[in-house]
């Protein structure tokens, strides 16, 4: 008993002891980890998606924020194989009821339960609003709608691959849809082709509704754009009658539109071959490229099914030509005569004026031009580039080629200053 006492003695006597050999061995051990791994916070690259949990029956019925940024502190160890996949941000409404007003929520982070040694320390934003909402989900027609009308003499159909869509919301929004809608565009179809379009949810307006989700989101649409049985697509071609004046061609002829559709007496339409003339359109004395609306010449008991007049252009051109002018006096300018004297070799030049044909039938030598630039010129001989041009309107010097295009020019001074004589020394 005595031993036993001693022994108790001697441990509460060295307790302190005991303890700050404990914590001076804790303190060493965690300032060498500490030194190996030391401790940080980071702000993870990368946002990590919101967790909204509440009631079955229930939906969120706004469009809170769907995605957080996260800070994490931890050991510098953790951050190297840490994923953004491990980490949670969880918005909790469980228990809370539906209501109009929407709910403050603070969002929590939470680490995956593999990860050790680290834990979320914020989560920006902190806190979301959220609107619950009466789930409700009800089955809606799927119609199909064409954003422009068929073309003329065509009608079209079409035919989803399924019937209904089911519209998934807020009890109030899935009241509001009326029918689920694809749109669809036909523009330059033809035949039977399949077409994969979202659907939408629209109201009894027509107006889309929102903040509701279609499944299936898109639908695949068979679409049929057959020609009418009671219309025929006939070609256009312009009636031309009368020739052009002498000296002028027809290069090209356009016309729109180029097809037309009309119904009325099959045998009237079948005797035509598929083809429709237009009115004539007289090219007498057409000498420039014109456009005419003419009207169609329909036999009787045949109707336009979009009655409209056919514009015709016709584009006219003068036939060109050259014609060789000789003998062209060579002038010049630039150069007071009365001070000096010019002569110019060779004095007469051949060209060759190029243009429309029936212009230069009517060009005389007297029209033409031909002149040496002596600007700036002094006293002495030149060689002298010539320069065309022509009187007569439709013409200019570019239509003047000149083979001979330089010449000789001697420029003489008429009164010449004295050279004064030196006076003899006394």
């Amino acid at each position: 008993m005595q031993q036993r006492r001693t022994a108790l003695r001697f441990a509460l006597d060295n307790l302190g002891w005991l303890l700050g050999s404990l914590l001076l061995a804790f303190a060493i051990w965690y300032a060498a980890l500490s030194a190996r791994d030391p401790i940080e916070q980071r702000r993870l690259i990368g946002q990590v998606p919101i967790e909204v949990r509440h009631d079955e029956g229930l939906i969120v019925a706004n469009r809170p924020p769907t995605v957080a940024q996260v800070t994490v502190r931890g050991l510098q160890s953790v951050f190297g194989a840490l994923e953004t996949r491990q980490v949670r941000v969880i918005a909790d409404l469980s228990g809370l009821a539906p209501r109009d007003e929407p709910y403050s929520v603070e969002l929590r982070g939470v680490l995956a339960p593999e990860v050790r040694g680290a834990a979320v320390v914020a989560v920006q934003p902190s806190r979301i609003s959220v609107q619950l909402a009466q789930r409700a989900e009800e089955l809606k027609e799927i119609s199909v709608r064409f954003e422009q009308e068929p073309p003329i003499g065509y009608r079209v159909t079409a035919q989803p691959a399924q019937t209904e869509a089911l519209v998934i919301g807020a009890a109030e929004r899935v009241a509001q849809v009326a029918a689920v809608q694809a749109k669809a565009s036909v523009q330059n179809q033809r035949g039977i082709f399949t077409l994969t379009l979202p659907l939408s949810a629209i109201d009894a307006q027509g107006k889309p509704v929102a903040d509701v989700t279609l499944t299936p989101a898109e639908v695949a649409v068979t679409v049929e754009v057959q020609p009418r049985s009671d219309v025929t697509e006939l070609a256009v071609e312009p009636r031309l009658r009368g020739n052009l004046p002498s000296g002028y061609i027809r290069v090209n002829q356009t016309w729109s539109p180029r097809r037309v559709f009309v119904r009325g007496d099959q045998q009237a339409i079948d005797a035509m071959n598929g083809v429709v003339f237009t009115e004539p359109i007289d090219l007498s004395d057409r000498t420039e490229t014109f456009t005419q609306l003419v009207r169609l010449s329909l036999p009787r008991g045949v109707t336009l099914i979009e009655p409209r007049d056919i514009a015709v252009t016709i584009e006219i051109e003068a036939v060109q030509g050259s014609r060789e002018f000789t003998g062209i006096l060579v002038q010049v300018q630039g150069i007071d005569t009365a001070d000096f004297a010019v002569t110019v070799q060779p004095e007469r030049v051949n060209v060759i004026v190029r243009g429309a044909q029936v212009a230069l039938d009517k060009l005389r030598a007297e029209d033409i031009r031909i002149f040496a630039a002596l600007n700036g010129l002094g006293v002495g001989v030149h060689q002298v580039k010539l320069q065309a041009s022509v009187v007569r309107e439709g013409f200019s010097g570019e239509n003047v080629v000149i083979p001979n295009d330089v010449v000789e020019v001697n420029i003489e001074a008429r009164n010449p200053t004295p050279t004064p004589t030196a006076s003899p020394t006394p």
